[in-house]
């Protein structure tokens, strides 16, 4: 039973951190604190960002062919639109400071 949890982990932290990025990103769009930097989910974004590095290297060292492919495909997938949301924070907060 522990060898399946120790298996599976990868597909778990990736579950995870999405939903944790799905909730900070609406918890910290301005409704609730409309006065917050921009650079508090920028750092969470970029910590989001490495722990789906951590994940996908995780999968990839895994034994299980489910595991590889799902930890490939859906990492990239998310590490990329993370990426993309990321740069347009960047992007608009360079533009809103002076």
């Amino acid at each position: 039973m522990m060898r399946s949890k120790q298996t599976y982990f990868p597909v778990f932290l990736t579950l995870g951190l999405l939903l944790f990025n799905m909730l900070t990103s609406y918890l910290l769009s301005g409704r609730f604190f409309p006065n917050l930097s921009l650079w508090v989910p920028i750092g969470l974004n970029i910590l989001v960002g490495l722990g789906y590095i951590v994940s996908l290297v995780l999968g990839l060292r895994s034994s299980n062919n489910y595991v590889k492919w799902f930890s490939l495909l859906a990492n990239i997938a998310f590490l990329l639109s993370l990426s993309v949301i990321t740069f347009l924070l960047l992007l608009a907060n360079g533009m809103s400071e002076p």
